[in-house]
């Protein structure tokens, strides 16, 4: 039976299925383990399965029995579920709508750093602690709701030294960022990759993701990303090495598929599937579960890219 998580036992369960995961076992436990108290509607477990409510968007790692998760998911009004395809099955009547890659640093590997013209690296400043707002300004400069979010997950992760944030600032105003989200569990993972309109296409964000990669691998982590197929190009130009297969699958697209664009980075092989319940023409949707219902929450902004 699929339960909230809110006993030492389940908090095990919960664990274990995310245990070793690429992506999952960075994000869940550490999401749980920092906002189990103040959000419990979010977070559930399996005898085998983790699950995270994250909007209308569920992570899930481990398996569960296909009928059951299908019907738990139905129920909380979720729209998508983000799994380990080579895990957890889909849930019954959900159908598969894209392939996102796992990519990733080993520890102690460098990357080449990228070309960028001198002048403009030299007019450029690296900031590693940039302020929360600063950063959450950055990525979501008109969407209030979401920018708080980002500026309280961020607060909320950096000062248990679970995130680390970098920015290049060019004349006082922040330019290009990218962070590690969640460093948990050997693993550090990266998203939110953002460079300002006027300077994107001249090289400077690829260069902030590969210092900041070699960085933590330096520190004995794994960076690892979650890449959609449209950038797996500008990802392997970064001399990051894929270890999978990419799927677009040509079944129709979700509404809400631009929400789950993830930044990138490389590791091994590991497919994540966005699956999306399908329902007849002209059936309306089931109203969301309670427990489910809230704003938008700051890990699904920090998983996402612009």
């Amino acid at each position: 039976m699929i339960a909230r998580v809110n006993t030492p036992a389940r908090r095990a369960r919960f664990r274990n299925a995310c245990r070793g995961r690429w992506v999952l076992d960075a994000l869940l436990p550490l999401d749980q383990q920092i906002f189990g108290k103040s959000q419990p509607g979010r977070f559930y477990a399996g005898p085998t399965l983790a699950l995270e409510l994250s909007g209308r968007t569920a992570w899930a790692a481990g398996h569960a029995n296909p009928e059951e998760l299908a019907s738990f998911l139905a129920f909380c009004g979720c729209g998508s579920v983000i799994l380990d395809e080579g895990i957890c099955s889909p849930p019954t009547g959900w159908h598969r709508a894209e392939t996102l890659t796992v990519f990733g640093l080993a520890p102690g590997k460098v990357l080449p750093l990228p070309a960028v013209e001198d002048a403009l690296w030299s007019s450029l400043t690296l900031d590693a602690q940039p302020p929360a707002m600063t950063v959450a300004q950055a990525l979501y400069p008109t969407d209030p709701a979401r920018r708080d979010d980002a500026y309280s997950e961020l607060c909320s992760k950096r000062s248990r030294g679970r995130a680390v944030v970098w920015a290049l600032q060019q004349g006082g105003q922040t330019v290009c960022t990218v962070g590690a989200y969640a460093v948990a569990n050997g693993q550090a993972y990266m998203a939110c990759g953002q460079t300002a309109e006027p300077l994107r296409g001249k090289g400077i964000g690829g260069r902030l993701i590969v210092q900041m990669a070699n960085a933590l691998a330096a520190e004995g982590e794994h960076p690892v990303f979650l890449c959609a197929p449209e950038r797996v190009h500008f990802y392997t130009r970064l001399a990051l090495q894929s270890w999978g297969s990419m799927y677009v699958l040509p079944r129709r697209e979700p509404d809400d598929l631009n929400a789950l664009r993830f930044t990138l980075g490389i590791f091994r092989g590991r497919t994540i599937l966005y699956w999306r319940l399908s329902r007849p023409a002209g059936r309306s949707k089931r109203p969301s579960c309670p427990l489910a219902q809230r704003s938008v929450h700051a890990s699904e902004n920090t998983r996402t890219l612009n």
